[in-house]
């Protein structure tokens, strides 16, 4: 994997919205196929802000963006087509996501133009789309707020499938949902992974849902990257502080994160730790040396007491 080039990935990539950077010199690589990622973190950590990047709709302040090798700014009129139908967006709410006055058939046939399907071999697809995502193609003729929130969800997804896309960028799409619903929709991601070879990267804050669909995870906290690894083993044995916070905070699926992972956060800016107001671990040089991804075991952490942080974890995955 490491000769590949992704599909999509963020390089040394910061983000600021005027002169306050938000995120911090990320790295993300994102690969075609049935590959699940998972972007973890707490409300404000700037993992919506990273998505929003890799999905074009802010400019970097450094670093870039590129597709298949190549920098965003830098595509032609047909290469940016190109990246706008493999790379697909399906937002938290349904309702927002939908335009409140098209039927959601007319609103799959718009994304389906984008093909060149028009007339009546667009209404067969539009039929298809909402059967292969768990809908009757009846639906076609109803306006979304005619639909539940799980309804609504599903749809979002059918009109994103309509590109024939590589790679799905999913921001906390179950979040707006109930228990029961989130779990049939992540059922519904997990076998439209293998049918349609989608990449997947899931932002959220539910452990268990990254668990789920994710075969790699990256945790965001202060607009940085400060562990990545392989799913299961970052669950199991964490070796960021902040890790190993959401992962006893969270045990199970549906939750916002409880008040214990929330606390004061240093200026990420700064020389130094930004977790270290919060961090059990902390020590002086927290405060001194801001700390770099580094490889502690399956897993890259950015953390000076990472070793102590996997000793003083408790073994055992999250059931989803």
């Amino acid at each position: 994997m490491s000769d590949e080039i992704p599909l999509l990935a963020a390089v040394g990539l910061t983000v600021a919205y005027g002169r306050t950077p938000v995120v911090h010199e990320v790295d993300l690589p994102l690969y075609a196929g049935r590959r699940g990622v998972g972007l973890i973190g707490e409300s404000g950590s700037g993992k919506t802000t990273l998505a929003r990047a890799l999905l074009g709709l802010l400019e970097p302040h450094h670093g870039e963006v590129t597709f298949r090798g190549r920098s965003l700014g830098e595509l032609s009129r047909a290469e940016r087509r190109e990246y706008r139908s493999q790379v697909q967006p399906v937002f938290q709410d349904g309702n927002e996501a939908l335009d409140p006055r098209m039927r959601v058939g007319a609103s799959i046939r718009e994304a389906l133009a984008m093909r060149g399907l028009t007339g009546r071999s667009a209404s067969s697809v539009v039929t298809d789309l909402l059967e292969d995502v768990g809908l009757s193609g009846s639906l076609a003729t109803r306006r979304p707020h005619e639909l539940s929130g799980g309804q609504r969800q599903r749809v979002v997804i059918a009109r994103a499938l309509a590109i024939q896309p590589r790679l799905l960028v999913l921001d906390e799409p179950t979040s707006a949902l109930d228990v029961t619903v989130q779990a049939r929709v992540l059922e519904l991601l997990e076998r439209l992974g293998e049918e349609h070879d989608l990449g997947l990267l899931l932002i959220t804050h539910n452990l268990a849902v990254v668990e789920r669909l994710c075969e790699t995870a990256h945790v965001m906290f202060a607009g940085r990257v400060v562990e990545s690894g392989p799913t299961r083993q970052l669950l199991s044995q964490p070796a960021h502080p902040y890790t190993k916070a959401l992962r006893d905070a969270v045990p199970t699926m549906g939750g916002a994160l409880p008040e214990v992972v929330e606390g004061a956060t240093a200026d990420a800016a700064d020389t130094g730790c930004a977790y270290r107001l919060r961090c059990p671990f902390a020590t002086k040089v927290c405060a001194l040396q801001t700390p770099v991804l580094r490889r502690v075991g399956t897993q890259s952490a950015a953390c000076h007491h990472a070793e102590q942080v996997v000793e003083a974890g408790n073994p055992g995955v999250l059931s989803s």
